[in-house]
């Protein structure tokens, strides 16, 4: 590690003033250079230990060296460049292999809160305004295909940030890092980041066949955005008052006692109507969420299968997690659940029938590129809209009925007045016929 230090210590320093506030980054002499040999460090990083990664995060490169290079030299274009590259690496997603996987997590939640509280996310977006603009007058190069590659795995890679370990949890940091995620979530709105993905989507299936390669790496941002939330509270958000404040939060705790009780219910119905068919024996496939098959031999409904259990996995690459094991812990904040709604609206008005064609087409035909884990993303994010779109028009249904029941009562108010007074008005009549 000592050609590390080396390489680390030599890209700079930071510049402060005498509050001791940055005010500037002094690159190195071989600062480029240096940037490069770290990043040919990061590839040859083992997956399954990452221990360039553990010992660069340690010394906080990214808050002390590579955000203040993104933010204070950014004139300096292939600096900059080699520096987001950089960044990609340090945030990719944790080998489920890996022997350490608690600590990658919380080392990665630095990362996180790194790029969040820095002025980072604007700079890195500038290098999309060129792609952008090729891309609207369809002169989209090879290129601009690379850089919008490169900054989209960026946001894909620190979206995926979201895992929380045992000793996190026990620890009574999950509120903390929600609101992390949320504040995230929330500086990509701020900074367009979301109208980027949103347009890119929409040209997934047009005459700009170099996107069409990124189907998988969009859809992957896609369903990390909707990780952990919660479609029928978005579904809602518009319907709450405006003037309550944005701050004032459900509480999360109230939320996992409800998501807990759901789940126990489905747990103890699922066993119930497992034990409809205790006498069941034989052989059975089971499909797991990783795609996996596992042979079972003996009755389906028991809960443990000691019994021949033969898994048979088929990986085309590099495995990947993609399911929501940790529970939901959905956004609360009515500024984020609002900011979601008018997202997935959009998304549904444009790209998201692009996209998930695009996607269903290679899945159909097969594609080298497509695994098992890429399926379950592909419904997942379907099942999240689509439940969006239940939600959203229970909303709207239940609305107008009551409009109805209100409009109904008054008229109905009003013609039981009117009847009275002709039922009184005629026996009045009748009194003084009968008096005469």
């Amino acid at each position: 590690m000592e050609g590390l230090s080396m390489l680390c210590a030599g890209l700079g320093i930071i510049e402060e003033d005498d509050d001791a506030n940055r005010i500037g980054y002094s690159k190195g002499e071989y600062c480029l250079d240096n940037l490069k040999d770290l990043l040919r460090f990061l590839r040859r990083d083992a997956p399954q230990t990452r221990e360039v990664f553990k010992q660069v995060c340690k010394w906080n490169i990214v808050g002390k060296d590579l955000i203040p290079i993104i933010e204070y030299c950014q004139d300096d274009r292939n600096l900059l460049l080699n520096a987001v590259k950089v960044m990609v690496f340090l945030t990719m997603p944790i080998d489920p292999a890996s022997h350490d996987i608690p600590q990658q997590i919380e080392l990665l939640w630095g990362v996180k809160s790194s790029i969040t509280y820095s002025d980072a996310v604007p700079v890195i977006m500038s290098l999309l305004e060129s792609p952008l603009e090729n891309l609207a007058c369809e002169a989209f190069t090879e290129d601009d295909w690379k850089m919008v590659q490169l900054v989209l795995s960026l946001f894909r890679n620190v979206l995926a940030i979201q895992d929380i370990s045992t000793q996190q949890k026990s620890g009574g940091s999950m509120t903390e890092f929600v609101f992390l995620r949320d504040r995230f979530l929330e500086l990509l709105f701020k900074e367009n980041v979301m109208d980027v993905i949103l347009v890119l989507s929409q040209h997934v299936g047009g005459s700009c066949t170099y996107l069409r390669h990124d189907n998988l790496l969009l859809l992957e941002t896609f369903y990390y955005i909707f990780m952990g939330q919660l479609p029928e509270l978005i579904a809602k958000a518009h319907l709450k008052d405006a003037k309550v404040d944005e701050d004032s939060d459900i509480s999360i705790n109230s939320l996992k006692d409800i998501m807990e009780e759901e789940r126990e219910k489905r747990k103890v119905i699922r066993q119930r109507n497992l034990g409809c068919y205790s006498q069941f024996s034989g052989t059975f496939t089971r499909f797991s969420l990783d795609g996996s098959k596992t042979l079972i031999k003996g009755n389906p409904c028991s809960v443990s299968h000691d019994p021949l259990i033969i898994a048979h996995k088929k990986h085309r690459g590099p495995a990947k997690r993609t399911v929501w094991d940790q529970g939901r812990l959905p956004a609360t904040k009515n500024k984020i659940l609002n900011l979601l709604y008018d997202f997935i609206n959009q998304f549904l008005g444009g790209g998201y029938n692009v996209l998930m064609q695009s996607v269903r087409d290679d899945i159909e035909k097969e594609h080298h590129a497509i695994q098992n884990s890429d399926i379950l993303i592909f419904f997942q994010v379907a099942q999240f809209v689509t439940s969006f779109q239940y939600h959203k028009f229970l909303n709207q249904v239940s609305n107008l009925l009551q409009l109805l029941e209100t409009e109904k009562t008054i008229k109905f108010g009003l013609t039981c007045s009117e009847e009275y007074l002709h039922f009184e008005a005629f026996d009045q009549l009748s009194m003084i016929s009968s008096d005469a």
